[in-house]
């Protein structure tokens, strides 16, 4: 049966172990010795786009083709000139495309859409991120941070902002899996009508139920505390993500409300002298300086966003690689 990562659920430690120990291979025959093997000649890799990218699609489509393989692109947007719709039964769609390629990664809206796919598909199914799931983004933080502190069990990594969504959802899991302690440092949602009508919140349950499963095995914990100074004091990782989702009109709209609710857990240089003296800052990128953090820290020397946006293409490859073995003999 093809492995599907629909979410960091679905992923184990010893796959993530196995993903790294092949993109670090990789990596290093690209940037080392400038070679590029051709390990998945005559594979197809379809990306399926319901929302726009950039790291994303650049990664997979760029990866696919480092590794000799060959790429289409499917777009969702906008329905007058749209490749797929779904409208359609996903299930005929799932059908149809592994029938006819050998790896399947889609970014969509909801996470039923990327279940849909991976329950119905023959071939591998990659979630290039869904309202619920960011399992490639989540790898490549983890593989991110193991470069540059060249371990993670035991590291605390705090995340500064939104609750809800697929970031931090998946880090929950990631986290746990690997023994990094994580702690959301977010407002008090039960005290702001706001953000329960725009239904911000706390993690799902499922998530936080895995990540505490898995943490019972390696030792790590995930807390939730509404004051900033204590989710940061300490930590080897600060990490954020935006606050607002943009492609949505009605948190658009609420912007102005939002930055103020939100301000306090902007990551700015103040802020940052609570971490370790030699913590890094993450971003997953797209970033809004003046939000979820100011230009001197996104900018400054303890930011890492560039290496990790450039990982998001070396652990890509080494995911497609290890995916497609099996369907290679």
């Amino acid at each position: 049966m093809a492995k599907m990562i629909d979410s960091m659920i679905s992923v184990t430690v010893a796959d993530i172990e196995k993903y790294f120990e092949t993109a670090t291979v990789l990596k290093d025959w690209l940037l080392k010795d400038g070679y590029r093997p051709t390990l998945l000649t005559n594979q197809v890799l379809c990306t399926v786009w319901e929302r726009p990218s950039l790291r994303t699609r650049v990664s997979f489509e760029a990866g696919m083709a480092q590794l000799g393989g060959q790429f289409l692109t499917l777009k969702a947007f906008p329905p007058a000139s749209a490749d797929i719709i779904f409208k359609e039964d996903v299930r005929d769609q799932a059908s149809v495309l592994s029938s006819m390629c050998d790896l399947i990664m889609a970014r969509v809206y909801t996470h039923g859409t990327i279940a849909g796919l991976a329950g119905s598909s023959t071939v591998p199914v990659i979630n290039g991120m869904s309202d619920m799931a960011h399992p490639v983004q989540i790898l490549t933080d983890l593989y991110t941070i193991w470069e540059k502190k060249g371990t993670l069990k035991g590291l605390k990594v705090a995340y500064l902002g939104e609750g809800t969504g697929n970031t931090l959802q998946d880090h929950i899991v990631g986290c746990a899996s690997m023994g990094l302690d994580l702690v959301l440092g977010c407002p008090d949602y039960s005290k702001n009508e706001l953000l329960q009508k725009l239904e911000f919140g706390l993690p799902d349950a499922e998530w936080v139920k895995e990540g505490e499963k898995r943490a019972k095995i390696s030792g790590s914990k995930f807390t939730i505390t509404n004051d900033p100074i204590e989710a940061i004091k300490g930590a080897d990782i600060v990490y954020t993500d935006s606050w607002i989702a943009w492609d949505k009109p009605e948190e658009k709209a609420a912007a102005a409300e939002i930055k103020a609710i939100f301000d306090p857990y902007k990551v700015s240089a103040e802020l940052m002298k609570h971490a370790k003296a030699d913590a890094n800052f993450m971003h997953c990128l797209p970033a809004y300086r003046g939000y979820e953090m100011t230009a001197d820290v996104i900018d400054g020397p303890q930011s890492i966003i560039y290496a990790q946006a450039e990982n998001r293409l070396h652990v890509e490859k080494g995911i497609m690689v290890e995916l497609l073995k099996p369907l290679k003999g």
